[in-house]
């Protein structure tokens, strides 16, 4: 499980999704544990956690002993609703989720607003493989802009990638300098688990092997640059996917939004890839050259080991 959670972190999955992997590969474990272990937890930490959600509550800490947490966990006894309730908001989700009754809600996906093609609350699955049955399908443009965008160098992500550079379609990849201030303070404001703030890493595990397959291509471009960026922005064909940084958040917790050219701001998030390219072809272009706004092609390191 320790495996399940590394993997899930180095991907940049929401917590939510590593429970939930760790439910569906390690069956004979609960809802409510695959949760605590989906974050690295022991028993004694989650309950060091409740105390001190108690605490900002005003409420005495229940100091609730390791064999209480392992019985709810094992399902030999049920939480009261009021720990089930403190146990929802550390994990931030429902009681259902957790393992606790049944959500009987007719949910809406929102999908009735016209041009949402599709809506996510937080990187998943789902979201990954909506994401690569597209990117699969492509057949003019693969466009994506954000901090790190190191999904796209996983095992299972390159070769869908490698595939569709090879039918033609062109992939241009904007990514964050690893060494540039805007980088450093976003990862300032990361929670801990972020994956890929050691630019050394990031270059090492993302971009290095990015650059070695686009460099087969004359249609794979991966360009870097240096300025702050509140969003993530993919675009495969006419549909355009967006997510969010938030201070404390990582990315990978955003909601996703999937849309096409009917969406209202369509044109708002399609305007950003077309300035980022006017940013690349004409780099001395003012006001950005004065602002020392760049977009650089990425180039790979000389000293690589072979």
């Amino acid at each position: 499980m320790a495996d399940i959670r590394a993997e899930g972190e180095r991907a940049g999955l929401h917590p939510h999704e590593v429970a939930s992997r760790i439910s569906d590969q390690v069956p004979e474990v609960s809802a409510l544990e695959a949760h605590r272990l989906g974050r690295g937890w022991s028993r004694r930490e989650l309950s060091a956690r409740l105390d001190e959600l108690y605490a900002a509550d005003g409420l005495a800490p229940p100091g609730v002993a390791d064999e209480t947490l392992c019985r709810w966990e094992h399902g030999d006894r049920a939480p009261s609703s009021e720990r089930l309730d403190y146990l929802c908001r550390i994990y931030r989700t429902r009681p259902d989720r957790l393992g606790f009754g049944t959500d009987h809600s007719s949910e809406s996906n929102g999908l009735t607003v016209p041009g949402l093609v599709d809506l996510w609350p937080y990187t998943s699955r789902e979201s990954d493989q909506e994401l690569t049955h597209r990117m699969a399908s492509s057949e003019r443009e693969v466009t994506v802009f954000g901090l790190t965008r190191n999904a796209y160098a996983r095992e299972t992500m390159r070769p869908v990638l490698d595939d569709a550079a090879a039918r033609g379609v062109r992939i241009t990849m904007y990514v964050m300098d690893p060494w540039c201030a805007s980088r450093r303070d976003r990862y300032r404001v990361e929670p801990a688990e972020a994956a890929m703030e050691d630019p050394h890493r990031y270059l090492r595990e993302c971009l290095v092997p990015l650059a070695k397959c686009a460099a087969r291509y004359d249609n794979w471009e991966i360009w870097t640059f240096d300025f702050p960026v509140a969003f993530a922005v993919e675009k495969i064909d006419e549909v355009i996917r967006v997510m969010a940084y938030a201070p404390g958040r990582r990315g990978t917790e955003s909601p996703i939004l999937a849309l096409n050219p009917d969406f209202a701001a369509y044109e708002f998030f399609a305007g950003q890839l077309e300035w980022l390219r006017a940013r690349a072809d004409e780099p001395d272009g003012e006001p950005w050259r004065s602002k020392d706004v760049r977009v650089r092609p990425f180039v790979l390191p000389a000293d690589l080991p072979s």
